[in-house]
């Protein structure tokens, strides 16, 4: 099996082999992934905790080990919280900008340096971080730094980010890994019988007439939601749903909350 890593802030990840083809995700600095299938200069990879595939071409991806990338996935990572962190590979000037949810494996206090395949890197500015239990105390403040980014389908960063996108971000920031698509992250997690029981930190998801999930986005204080939907935003929600104020109607229909403070899959 081969395995790459990004070294790049952002790659775009694709449902068919063409910078034509529709992007459905991105994979951010420091994930890694497995290379499942090569096609010419394109190459399909997975992602090791959800299985999501996805084409980009060889020369944005960087090829790493085997024993790299299982050592990568046994290392206490840390996940980034700031919007944007600049980043360099040791003793160098070749900064990158990378976005929050990048990975920052074996990170050394001391030196404000970590390892991402082969490289050591240094952060130029203090990286934050935090905790599981965190979560319901510090979410409103690292979910309304996203506020106004606008939405893009597939975007997981500060400059185009989808629904399900941002409550993957947010929720990996405090150490909470759920899958990529809102249809599948609500299968995690414990239901919330009553919105009045929903705290900060609560995923919130949202049907269609048949029933499918269609939207997610997590609960903050003051029984508000920030959500991706033309972009980032803050809107009220009670046990219909989204209530919008500036269109003054219901945008999105409630189907269910779940608590992941307390769940590990």
């Amino acid at each position: 099996m081969e395995y790459g890593v990004s070294l790049l802030p952002v790659i775009p990840l694709r449902t068919n082999p063409s910078e034509k083809s529709e992007m459905i995700t991105q994979l951010l600095f420091g994930e890694y992934v497995k290379i499942v299938d090569k096609e010419g200069q394109w190459w399909m990879v997975e992602f090791p905790d959800d299985s999501y595939q996805g084409w980009t071409t060889g020369k944005m991806l960087t090829p790493v080990t085997e024993e790299q990338a299982v050592r990568a996935a046994e290392t206490d990572a840390r996940v980034t919280a700031n919007l944007i962190l600049p980043v360099a590979p040791r003793d160098t000037e070749d900064i990158s900008l990378i976005p929050a949810g990048s990975i920052l494996n074996e990170y050394k206090p001391a030196s404000n340096s970590f390892t991402a395949g082969s490289k050591l890197f240094s952060c130029r500015q203090q990286p934050l971080f935090y905790d599981p239990e965190s979560l319901r105390f510090k979410v409103d403040e690292v979910a309304e730094s996203f506020i106004n980014i606008p939405y893009l389908w597939g975007g997981k960063n500060p400059f185009g980010i989808d629904c399900s996108g941002l409550t993957q971000v947010i929720m990996r920031i405090f150490g909470i890994k759920i899958p990529r698509d809102a249809r599948k992250q609500v299968d995690r997690g414990n239901p919330v019988s009553f919105i009045t029981e929903a705290e900060p930190g609560d995923l919130a998801f949202f049907d269609n007439e048949e029933g499918e999930i269609i939207h997610t986005g997590i609960i903050v204080s003051n029984q508000q939601i920030i959500h991706a939907s033309g972009c980032v935003r803050k809107d009220r929600i009670d046990h219909q749903g989204i209530y919008n104020s500036a269109v003054k109607r219901y945008t999105h229909r409630l189907r269910v909350i779940k608590n992941l403070a307390s769940y590990r899959h």
